[in-house]
């Protein structure tokens, strides 16, 4: 409450102030809260700079994707295609939309709790298998844990305690992720030229 309370007198002296001022905080959400432009620094480089907002929702880097809150990773390699790009992650394979994606090789994927859909496991469904192992249900989200049936890596989603209590899912439950949306960042050292490139309905690992 008292960094909460510090953090809104920051802003109303800047406000009131009319000066530029610097603000250092390893908090990534007093960052967001107070500034209007972020500079995110790693061991003295510069990782990314712009609005909380454009940081928050467009990360340039691993970094600062991992830096701003909870993040699942998703292991695998990214396949190019006319089409768009597939990561094959364990025994799935993801659609990844989006511009920016013209490089195949190992990748890793990032995507956040609240952007990922979860429903019933069935055979043949999208997404990747997955096991409810645990269920918090304090306050107006749920914040699940997953297993995934093929690596048994651990996968986080947050649910609408609404939604997930009128879905009726229950501990031990055999259910389907599915990302909304992926931000995948390719190995350099394992980047395949064009020729090497797979093609939209390229072979799983």
């Amino acid at each position: 409450k008292v960094r909460k309370e510090l953090r809104r007198w920051l802003r109303r002296l800047h406000d009131e102030l009319h000066v530029t001022s610097v603000f250092v905080t390893h908090d990534q959400e007093e960052a967001l809260e107070v500034a209007d432009q972020v500079v995110l620094m790693n061991r003295g480089h510069v990782e990314q700079a712009g609005t909380p907002e454009a940081v928050y929702n467009h990360p340039a880097t691993p970094f600062v994707f991992g830096f701003l809150g909870n993040v699942n990773l998703f292991h695998g390699r990214l396949e190019v295609g006319e089409r768009g790009g597939l990561l094959h992650t364990g025994d799935s394979i993801l659609p990844v939309t989006g511009s920016g994606h013209e490089t195949a090789g190992d990748a890793v994927a990032y995507v956040r709790p609240h952007d990922l859909d979860l429903e019933r496991y069935s055979p043949g469904i999208d997404g990747i298998a997955v096991t409810l192992r645990r269920a918090l249900t304090l306050g107006p989200v749920a914040q699940l844990e997953l297993e995934r049936e093929d690596t048994q890596e651990v996968i986080e989603v947050a649910l609408p305690l609404e939604r997930f209590r009128h879905q009726g899912f229950r501990e031990g439950e055999l259910l389907a992720v599915r990302p909304r949306q992926l931000r995948v960042f390719v190995q350099p050292h394992s980047t395949a030229p064009a020729s090497a490139r797979g093609t939209s309905a390229g072979a799983a690992q």
